[in-house]
């Protein structure tokens, strides 16, 4: 049955309900006046009731026919999964799928007949007492005969004793015909709601008898299932070794399954003849699904060449097109035979068709994804080689699905797969030794990994788990599959960056040369600059697509399984928790997938908030000419991660009370050593706060440098000659450090300087101004290096001993010292000499005495 036919259904009945529920009044003026109201609110819910009951009755009858239906096909599946033979691999796999499947579609659209027939068992004792109490209501119907309409009823009651007792309370002519309505309504909505609730407790016990059958049914298929996966993995089968010493009679067992399997059946008549018996599964129909489908494939390729040749404009045939057309048309070959295959599948109603078309159009999609990506990524010189070490992996993979197509038995199997494919991994190893050196570098990982699934499923095969090899192989042509599309959607987002988004976020110059590939680092590093125009790339770049990277190993295996119908034994080795301890942690592989994908979606969140923060907030804080962000990068980095490890708790089943209990448990443990710990900790949102910025330049203990990072623990520095170094944030708080550039990025700087007595003071004075002035330069961020808001000036500082000693001060930019006073004292010795001003040096007179 449908999953529709029971929601519309249950819908139906919970508004038959509803709908009888509707008779319902409130306080009236007076009891006739009620009884009226309540009169026409039960006619209106009786003739409601009539016209439902009548859905009713056609809905019924179709899930009648449909309860018929799933009953046969139930039986059907049953009669074909309990006479499979365990020898035909294939074939039980494809029947135990069938059962389990059944079971659980059946399961998904279970009828909630309990909660109907709760509320239609509400609905009867309503009309139980809502006709007792009109029955009741004086006088009585049952001291009182029925009046006719008009008639006035008796005013006075004979009591046990013979007198004459006049009624407590009587109702007029038109309030007893109100009753009398009233109740014949009643009566007859609770008897057609008691009639359904009678057929909705049958479909009931029907649903009942079913949900046990088909639950044996799926019992019995996953037994099954335990033993085809012991098989697979753990037994195998006999070595091909073993197989070739007993050659003929392999040959004999093969030879007998084949021709079990697509023989046709014949059984014997009454008058001693032979009667055919034809099966969808077998003969004819096998074969000649197998050459229409090779026909098919063929009329495909020529019609892809035909398209391909005559409607791509001759502008486009370019010599790099023309090196890639026969991939073109294999691709659009493909893309043909999976379409028109699906569209001839909707109208198909042969079970072995649906089958093997589902299997055909789920290739074909696969051969178009690596062609697809063969197309974009390579160029016309590299595409030959790269169709190339590809094709054996995928004629490999045709060979096996064809195998799963025909219910190849297993005798014949482990006969001719390990040859077969020994011959394909040959010929895998001589295109990698060929073509890898005319391949991009991710495509020779590619190749070096198909070689030794290869490599790994041919010893499989060989040593007599010919199952397992099969499974592997089909497993890496879905994964093979899956990084082939997300390497091109990667190479994608690089022509997209280069080509598009260059233009919106940066000059016409800098945008040439990402084009050209020059300025890619740059372009991509710019990224959070403009978040408001690069937002949808960056998740696709740094979020969904490594999502989807994580996600399709698991998907990749999913599909292979279900190439074989294995699909429940693989779902249960992701569900399960090989990591379980009660109330501590619960880990499964499909729990560590989900995990790690999330971490990549909190990376791009956390990525996402940061930089619109600082797009769009004005820091009145600025450092070195930038703002600083220090303390709000760490508080959204902290929220971030804070939520992403929130979610990583509840879905590995992490309990709060354990996490309560191993941290009650420590906190006592290491308190003290957690001490400095916390006291770091503090110091360094302290510091954060405002008192040390990162950019800042400061001393402390004699050492100078840049502040590098602020973390909770430490602050680091940068020194002039390029080395680190670490202060506890409490050693740094409790000391006096001096900040350079807390309040401006400038800092003064006094040259000293030394004249020859007899020098003009004021001239030198002059001339030292002018050529300080001269090396006035921007540094990179269009600050000016010597500040010019401050004047520079020389300054008369005492009589040496040999000379007159000035001081030349300015401003510069504290990153700038170093090398910009260099320049200046460079510069005032140039200038003293050019005028012939003296600069003296120390002298001394020695007398020597003789003795």
């Amino acid at each position: 049955m449908s999953m529709r036919f029971f929601k519309r259904l249950a819908c139906l009945l919970i508004m038959l309900c509803v709908s009888i529920s509707a008779g319902a009044v409130l306080k009236e003026k007076n009891l006739n006046s009620t009884l009226s109201v309540l009169r026409a609110e039960l006619e209106t819910a009786f003739y409601e009731q009539r016209n439902s009951m009548a859905r009713y009755k056609m809905y019924t009858e179709q899930q009648h026919r449909q309860m018929v239906a799933l009953m046969q096909r139930s039986d059907q599946v049953a009669l074909m999964l309990y006479s499979q033979k365990q020898d035909f691999t294939f074939d039980m796999t494809y029947a135990c799928h069938e059962a389990t499947e059944m079971y659980r579609e059946f399961n998904k659209r279970s009828m909630p007949y309990n909660n109907i027939m709760k509320r239609m068992d509400a609905e009867l004792t309503r009309y139980k007492y809502l006709i007792e109490t009109l029955s009741m209501i004086p006088p009585s119907m049952k001291r009182m005969g029925q009046a006719k309409q008009g008639q006035q009823p008796p005013k006075y009651i004979m009591d046990k004793n013979g007198k004459q007792r006049k009624l407590p309370f009587m109702l007029d002519g038109q309030g007893l015909h109100d009753r009398k309505a009233c109740l014949d309504y009643a009566t007859a909505l609770a008897r057609n709601l008691q009639n359904m609730r009678n057929n909705v407790e049958k479909d009931e016990q029907h649903y009942q008898r079913m949900s046990a059958k088909l639950k044996k049914m799926n019992d019995y298929a996953i037994l099954r299932y335990n033993d085809i996966q012991h098989t697979i993995f753990v037994n195998g089968d006999q070595s091909y070794l073993e197989i070739v010493k007993n050659m003929p009679m392999q040959y004999r067992s093969a030879k007998a399954d084949v021709n079990e399997k697509y023989d046709e059946e014949k059984v014997k008549i009454a008058n001693g003849g032979e009667r055919k018996v034809y099966s969808q599964w077998r003969g004819p129909i096998v074969g000649g699904l197998s050459v229409f489908v090779l026909l098919y494939m063929l009329i495909a390729g020529m019609l892809s060449n035909v398209l391909v040749r005559w409607l791509v404009p001759k502008r486009y045939r370019t010599e790099a097109f023309m090196k890639k057309k026969v991939c073109l048309i294999l691709f659009v070959a493909m893309l043909i035979f999976a379409v028109s295959v699906m569209v001839a599948r909707t109208f198909m109603y042969h079970n072995f068709f649906l089958m093997a078309s589902k299997l055909l159009i789920e290739y074909a999609w696969l051969l178009c994804a690596i062609f697809f990506s063969l197309l974009v990524r390579l160029p016309g010189e590299q595409i030959k080689s790269g169709f190339r070490i590809y094709a054996p992996i995928m004629l490999m993979s045709f060979i096996v699905i064809t195998f799963r197509i025909i219910f190849i038995p297993n005798n014949l199997v482990m006969l001719i797969f390990p040859p077969i494919l020994l011959v394909f991994t040959v010929w895998q190893w001589r295109v990698v030794k060929r073509h890898n050196a005319n391949i991009p570098r991710s495509d020779i990982f590619y190749t070096w990994i198909s070689l030794a699934i290869m490599v790994f499923s041919t010893a499989s095969a060989l040593y007599g788990y010919v199952l397992l090899a099969v499974q592997v192989l089909i497993w890496w042509m879905f994964q093979l599959s899956c990084i082939q599309t997300i390497t091109c959607v990667y190479d994608m987002l690089a022509q997209y960056e280069k080509r598009y988004l260059a233009h919106k976020i940066h000059s016409e110059a800098d945008a040439e040369k990402a084009k050209k590939g020059s300025m890619l680092s740059i372009i991509t590093i710019s990224h959070n600059k403009h978040i408001n125009v690069t937002w949808f790339y960056d998740f696709v770049y740094m979020a969904l697509v490594p999502m989807l990277s994580v996600f399709s190993l698991l998907l990749s295996i999913w599909w292979a399984a279900d190439v074989f119908d294995l699909t429940a034994t693989v779902w249960n080795i992701f569900m399960f928790n090989f990591l379980n301890v009660t109330g501590v942690v619960q880990l499964s592989i499909g729990k560590m997938v989900m995990v790690l994908s999330q971490f990549f979606l909190f990376r791009y969140i956390n990525y996402l908030v940061k930089s619109l923060y600082h797009k769009y907030h004005k820091s009145k804080v600025v450092v070195n000419g930038k703002p600083n962000f220090t303390l709000a990068n760490n508080i959204i980095a902290i929220c971030c991660w804070g939520l992403y490890f929130i979610i990583s708790i509840k879905l590995l089943k992490i309990p709060s009370t354990a996490i309560s209990v191993i941290s009650a448990g420590l906190a006592t443990g290491v308190g003290f050593a957690m001490k400095d710990l916390l006291e770091n900790f503090f110091y360094g949102i302290s510091l954060m706060t405002g008192r040390v910025r990162v950019g800042d330049y400061i001393e402390c203990d004699g050492i100078r440098g840049k502040v590098d990072s602020i973390t909770y623990q430490s602050t680091q520095i940068i020194t002039g000659d390029g080395c680190v170094i670490a202060f506890l944030n409490s050693s740094l708080f409790s000391k006096n450090f001096k900040n350079i550039t807390r309040n401006h990025s400038y800092e003064w700087v006094k040259v000293p300087v030394g004249v020859a007595y007899g020098s003009n003071v004021e001239e030198v004075r002059q001339m030292l101004i002018k050529a300080v002035n001269n090396l006035e330069e921007k540094a990179p961020d269009g600050r000016d290096i010597i500040d010019t808001t401050r004047p520079v000036s020389v300054v008369f500082d005492e009589f040496g001993d040999n000379s007159v000693n000035l001081f030349v001060t300015y401003w510069v930019l504290v990153d700038e010292k170093f090398s910009k006073t260099g320049q200046v004292k460079e510069a005032i010795y140039n200038t003293l000499n050019e005028h012939n001003i003296e600069i003296p040096f120390p002298q001394r007179d020695v007398h020597i005495i003789a003795q």
